[in-house]
């Protein structure tokens, strides 16, 4: 079986965790690898990753995210931010990113100019900076928990927490970011449930 195949089907999201079982630092350092290797739109990175393992800093988190329990039991939580202020197209941030490629000052300007297009028709007028970004680090969040899979390490992606709360609870700088989704790393207590899908006839259309 190909071994990314294999990852998603040991892969779900885990309820129970096993409170005794950490997570060696090369795992998390690979699994931290993977979110920093992945891809955003335009190359932007407009996200950061705060990696929660302390007891107290997590349960204080586990209250401001509906009191689940996989928040404090899980080896590992990775809380990921989005960097709103990043999507600006006048910012120095985007000039840098578009710097950084080492290409002429005319094409890097070109490359401004054409993601500040994009940006003002295509994503301004559907949703907010925060929304956009938050949609890059959704790409980050799936190669968390794919890479993490494929060393038989369980995760829980968690959209539910009361988002203020937990900036409130972390001290984050919501000038610069804000918390756009979370997940629970560590290892299962049972064994996996019985996977639901709806068939590939219904979610997949060939043209």
């Amino acid at each position: 079986m190909n071994p990314v195949i294999k990852a998603l089907n040991f892969r779900h999201a885990c309820k129970e965790f096993d409170s005794r079982k950490k997570i060696s630092k090369g795992h998390m350092e690979m699994i931290l690898t993977a979110a920093h290797l992945s891809p955003s739109s335009f190359g932007m990175e407009a996200w950061k990753f705060i990696v929660i393992s302390s007891d107290e800093a997590k349960k204080a988190l586990r209250l401001a995210c509906w009191n689940q329990p996989q928040i404090a039991d899980a080896s590992h939580v990775i809380i990921i931010c989005a960097r709103p202020k990043a999507a600006d197209p006048s910012s120095d941030y985007v000039r840098m990113n578009f710097e950084r490629r080492g290409l002429p000052e005319d094409a890097t300007k070109a490359y401004i100019e054409k993601y500040k297009n994009h940006m003002e028709t295509e994503v301004f007028p559907r949703m907010s900076a925060y929304a956009w970004c938050a949609k890059q680090c959704y790409i980050a969040l799936a190669n968390i928990m794919t890479t993490a899979a494929s060393e038989e390490i369980d995760t829980c992606p968690i959209e539910g927490f009361e988002k203020d709360w937990v900036e409130k609870v972390l001290h984050i700088d919501t000038q610069e970011y804000e918390v756009a989704v979370i997940v629970a790393l560590g290892y299962r207590v049972r064994e996996q449930p019985p996977r639901r899908r709806h068939s590939m006839d219904q979610t997949v259309e060939y043209r």
